[in-house]
């Protein structure tokens, strides 16, 4: 009995592992690696919401465009839902752009002017409020970051932005 605890006592002695606190030392690096990371990873999130953003508005602007040479006689659609001949919702869901969200998951605005000659199509971003993260475009601009409308502030609204119209979400 004592030649086999003895024998016990040795295999359990020559087996190889790691010491607690080498284990305790791997996990504190993987700690640190991941608090300098991540903050950086998360940017080149938001970067990639936003260039998709950019994206969608780039090709709302191309459908929107194209109907008023084409089909509305030099008019932009009129807001309203996708039920509604005429309207940015219908026009947009023609060309295969199904009730849009934007990369947050909120919907994108629309607003014409009165005479249908100007619109803006805008996603309020990553906080879903705050004219910094508002993502826009115009019939007369690429799309841009910022507000579309500073005029609360005095400062001149963007080319092509419908100074009459209202925002309405895309439905």
């Amino acid at each position: 009995m004592q030649s086999l605890l003895k024998r016990v006592h040795n295999v359990s002695r020559n087996e190889k592992g790691f010491t607690l606190v080498e284990l305790i030392v791997v996990v504190a690096i993987i700690a640190i690696l991941t608090a300098v990371l991540l903050p950086k990873l998360l940017g080149y999130t938001d970067n990639a919401r936003e260039s998709r953003a950019k994206g969608d508005l780039a090709s709302m602007k191309s459908v929107v465009e194209a109907y008023a040479a084409d089909q509305g006689n030099g008019k932009y659609p009129a807001a309203g839902n996708s039920g509604t001949p005429g309207t940015i919702g219908q026009v947009l869901s023609e060309h295969g752009i199904k009730t849009p969200t934007d990369p947050w998951g909120n919907s994108y605005y629309y607003a014409v002017s009165t005479d249908q000659s100007s619109y803006v199509i805008l996603s309020k971003g990553k906080g879903g409020a705050g004219a910094a993260e508002t993502i826009y475009v115009t019939g007369s601009t690429s799309p841009k970051k910022g507000d579309p409308n500073p005029s609360a502030t005095g400062s001149t609204p963007a080319p092509g932005y419908p100074s009459d119209g209202t925002l309405a979400p895309i439905q």
